[in-house]
């Protein structure tokens, strides 16, 4: 099945979606052609806004063990690679689905649907994923989003950077880190336990400024109130939101050359997670992982990594 683009359209907003990895190829202001998610080029990164399942972040040695067989996933898992079902499209909503086949049986254990649902609205893009046990046993999985803002954006005025820019919590509120190793593992302290935290220290509380050094393997959040983590343009003042109410964890990172300006393909991730990477000393049983979301067989379960933008 070769890849189909969908396009959703309203007064304000024009973004293109793609049945592989159901996932937003570009989403653009249609008043001023200003592009807020990361449309390429490939060589910079080969993707836009991933959806990840059954796992986020790195995956040790690249397989785990589950009920005595061994099962293969890439770092962030399998749904971002993979040609998903367009089930329902309007206007300004489209719906993809993934069920399990014979290629994801060498992936995951269970037998499931993962529903990505988009839908325009005035101020932004309700982007929501379901996931529904559709088989016998408990269900143990991750589920987390990976979009990639433009920053900064084609339209800035010249000179800007991505300098001009900074994370932002919605609470302002001091902030937790999780450790993580140089392989984007979960850090594990003399006990051999994972995941470790201590403040993040930021300067301002809930504050992370961004430039050119960039987040490495990425900056890896927990314990926060805040109902979104935006992008704040400095200079304009203008934000775009994602929202991450009742997420236990999100994951900060950049990539491209943003301090080069307008253009310079920057971009920063806000990424809301269930669940983490890897620990660095897993022995990659898949029941032992951190905050994996167990679903009884019929149950569904629904992550919110809606995008919003205030000017």
């Amino acid at each position: 099945m070769s890849a189909m683009k969908i396009t959703l359209k309203n007064n304000n907003y024009e973004v293109v979606l793609n049945t592989h990895g159901a996932e937003i190829n570009s989403f653009r202001s249609v008043k001023d052609g200003t592009k807020y998610v990361f449309e390429g080029p490939e060589e910079v990164w080969k993707f836009h806004a991933p959806v990840l399942f059954p796992h986020v972040g790195r995956i040790k040695d690249g397989f785990y063990t589950y009920g005595g067989k061994e099962y293969h996933l890439v770092n962030n898992g399998m749904s971002r690679d993979m040609e998903h079902k367009l089930i329902e499209q309007t206007a300004t909503s489209a719906t993809f689905e993934l069920t399990e086949n014979a290629e994801t049986a060498d992936k995951f254990p269970w037998k499931f649907s993962l529903k990505t649902h988009y839908e325009l609205k005035e101020n932004g893009l309700i982007f929501t994923t379901t996931v529904t046990n559709t088989d016998s046993s408990t269900m143990l999985f991750s589920l987390g989003s990976h979009t990639a803002f433009c920053c900064p954006r084609n339209t800035d005025p010249a000179g800007t950077t991505n300098a001009d820019y900074q994370y932002e919590f919605e609470r302002r509120e001091p902030l937790t880190t999780v450790l993580l190793n140089d392989a984007a593992q979960l850090a594990v302290d003399e006990e051999g336990t994972a995941p470790c935290t201590k403040a993040y220290g930021e300067k301002e509380a809930g504050i992370i400024p961004i430039n050119g050094d960039g987040f490495g393997n990425g900056h890896f959040f927990t314990a926060f109130k805040s109902n979104w983590v935006g992008l704040r343009n400095k200079k304009d003042g203008s934000l775009v939101k994602v929202n991450c109410a009742g997420y236990p964890y999100l994951m900060v990172w950049q990539g491209g050359k943003g301090a080069e300006g307008v253009n310079g393909n920057g971009f920063n991730c806000i990424e809301p997670w269930y669940g983490t990477a890897d620990a660095e000393n897993t022995e990659h049983e898949w029941e032992e992982k951190a905050a994996l979301i167990s679903l009884e067989p019929g149950k569904s379960f629904t992550a919110d990594q809606s995008i919003t933008i205030e000017k």
